[in-house]
């Protein structure tokens, strides 16, 4: 008895002892896991042209709340065609303040076009915080994979947008910033053509044409700026962008003023167009443009716009003038009394002293009883109850099945 109380305890200890080890191994694990992240486990660089370039952004991460030093080795057949920029190593990074770094492929004019592999590792220094809680022999890792398709083919490919350009005082240079981003694998100058209409839109003023005096790398997306001297006179003007490098057709659409010396750049956005969707024919509608100041200064906001149904215009829309104050959101406030059933477009700008917003529209429909057809908003309510019913009959189905297997089970020979 005595020995195989003896043999108890000790199988209880070897259980205790294994289940302890494993938290230890599992702890190291999560804390390993923790201290350092990147924002992507693997890169792949598709169509690098031979004597190309390409590069991809990583963000390195620690859980640490002190500075953690962070070093890297490049390892694989290609590691004398990858760069890591910055280059100075170590870095250091914490839990408030993470590091992206580039990673950059140049691969030789003699690659072959076949895919190849390689890989990052970056390294922890030792695990030390302040007082030294964590050890000194404890590290850190995190390995990233990279695959790089080499091609012979030239690809050219862009997209542009970001699109900023600020009022200006009479006589000084326009400024125009976009974000280009090179998609392709050979290097592009951006260009860019800039259209200058009217306030009204129906009279082509100016055509500026840009191009920029650097090329961007295949993969990188830059913020580019232009300076455009010009002797737009005052007033607003409505800019059409178009990027040819990237395609013929319009990819941009913003709005610019000239205003006196010493001006102030009165700013406003119309937000939407609000009304009822559903009325009766003799209903007399609200309809509301929602206005916003978000200049510096006091406006005088009106209402301009159409009510139509197919080609037919039903009501001009011009309301009267209502001030609003810097930063406010009033609702300009307009009514339709619909005489025919059919559906309505309600489409309008709103003008502030001399500038008008983009155009927003909504749209009203008319019937006899002002509410959706009765077809619409049961759909869900039908599809539930048919879900019951069939639930309902398929819990019959294996009622029934059932009492029949019970039933046969009786009725065979031997059963008691």
């Amino acid at each position: 008895m005595k020995d195989l109380s003896n043999k108890g305890l000790l199988i209880k200890a070897s259980f205790l002892f294994i289940i302890l080890a494993g938290i230890l191994v599992l702890s190291s694990f999560f804390a390993e896991a923790t201290v350092i992240g990147a924002n992507k486990g693997v890169i792949t660089f598709k169509n690098v042209l031979k004597n190309g370039y390409a590069q991809e952004p990583i963000t390195l991460t620690t859980d640490t709340d002190f500075n953690l030093s962070v070093t890297y080795k490049i390892e694989g057949d290609i590691a004398d065609w990858i760069r890591i920029e910055p280059a100075e190593q170590p870095f250091f990074i914490s839990r408030t303040s993470q590091n992206t770094v580039l990673v950059i492929i140049e691969p030789p004019e003699d690659a072959k076009n076949q895919r190849y592999s390689a890989s990052i590792r970056f390294l922890t220094g030792a695990l030390a915080g302040p007082e030294g809680q964590f050890g000194t022999a404890v590290r850190a890792a995190i390995n990233i994979r990279l695959g790089v398709d080499i091609t012979g083919q030239e690809i050219v490919a862009c997209r542009a947008g970001g699109f900023e350009m600020e009022d200006v005082e009479e006589g000084y240079p326009l400024e125009f910033y976009a974000i280009f981003t090179n998609d392709g694998n050979v290097r592009l100058r951006p260009n860019f053509v800039l259209e200058f209409w009217n306030q009204d839109q129906t009279e082509l003023v100016k055509t500026f044409n840009l191009t920029l005096n650097e090329s961007i790398l295949p993969t990188v997306q830059k913020k580019v700026f232009f300076q455009i001297n010009n002797n737009l006179k005052i007033g607003q003007y409505w800019v059409k962008i178009r990027a040819p490098s990237c395609g013929e057709g319009d990819v941009g659409f913003i709005t610019v003023s000239v205003i006196e010396r010493g001006g102030v750049s009165d700013k406003g956005e119309l937000i939407e167009i609000d009304n009822a969707v559903w009325a009766k024919v003799g209903d007399i509608v609200p309809i509301d443009a929602v206005f916003k100041n978000l200049g510096s200064r006091v406006v005088s906001a009106k209402f301009k716009g159409t009510v139509t149904s197919g080609e037919n215009i039903f009501k001009v829309i011009d309301t009267d003038p209502l001030d609003v104050m810097p930063g406010e959101t009033v609702r300009i406030r307009t009514y339709f009394n619909p005489v025919q059933e059919g559906q309505y477009m309600i489409t309008g700008r709103v003008l502030y002293n001399k500038k008008l917003t983009f155009e927003k529209s909504s749209v009203l429909n008319v019937n006899p009883s002002g509410k959706p057809p009765s077809g619409q908003g049961i759909g869900w309510v039908t599809i539930l109850a048919i879900l019951v019913v069939a639930i309902i009959i398929l819990l019959i189905l294996i009622i029934r099945k059932k009492k029949n297997l019970n039933l046969l089970q009786r009725h065979k020979p031997g059963f008691r």
